[in-house]
């Protein structure tokens, strides 16, 4: 992991063994913004266009902390909040992102804006070398900071090794033909979807699923 030292940041040999010498933060973002780089144009770690972790947590922090993402559907809060992020550091905000891992290929980092503690990346492993920037939001959706953390640090946290994966579908009415099988859930499923029951006397949310995702077993009860 990167350390800094009075002006200078050591970095190890996952980037290569050198020696940055750091400036004031917008000093990074004057650069950027004076050569009209996108987030997606290759910087080298080292380089005068490169913003170290310390710095990139500082004009995030600084920048976005105050901002309101109330009233957003999820996918256009996480949109909203990259753009933000674009004008903090000097890049203008793209008319949309492309799908790339991390999100902002040039700096290295990947963005997550959420109200909860647990950090859950989706879909892939964690790269030690990549930055993380976790966008965190108050209950009415006010950002309230934004901590930036290196990919080897995260894997210490993460006890689980597990791999999280998503999967999503869509169905166009008038596009897509489809068929409905059946108005009622399963046997197996109908318990657990009654008005009645109380998810939390049966099983927990951090319990792994074991046989088929609709067993559920007694966790813990006294």
């Amino acid at each position: 992991m990167p350390y800094q030292s009075a002006s200078r940041i050591y970095l190890p040999r996952a980037y290569g063994a050198m020696m940055i010498e750091t400036k004031n933060p917008d000093e990074y973002v004057a650069a950027i913004r004076k050569n009209g780089l996108s987030i997606y144009s290759h910087i080298s770690v080292g380089s005068e266009l490169w913003i170290p972790t310390p710095a990139l947590e500082m004009l995030l922090d600084r920048e976005l902390a105050g901002i309101s993402l109330a009233g957003l559907p999820i996918r256009t809060r996480s949109k909203v909040a990259k753009e933000y992020v674009c004008i903090a550091l000097g890049y203008s905000p793209p008319r949309s992102f492309k799908k790339t891992q991390p999100r902002f290929p040039g700096q290295d980092f990947d963005t997550y804006t959420q109200k909860s503690n647990n950090l859950q990346i989706w879909n892939e492993e964690i790269t030690p070398t990549r930055r993380y920037a976790v966008i965190r939001t108050s209950e009415s959706s006010i950002i309230t900071k934004v901590k930036v953390i290196s990919g080897n640090v995260l894997a210490h946290l993460d006890t689980t090794g597990t791999l999280t994966q998503k999967y999503q579908a869509r169905l166009i009415t008038g596009v897509s033909h489809s068929e409905l099988i059946t108005d009622t859930a399963s046997e197996v499923l109908s318990p657990y979807i009654s008005p009645t029951i109380i998810l939390s006397n049966i099983t927990q949310s951090i319990i792994h699923p074991a046989g088929s995702c609709c067993r559920y077993e007694q966790f813990l009860k006294d």
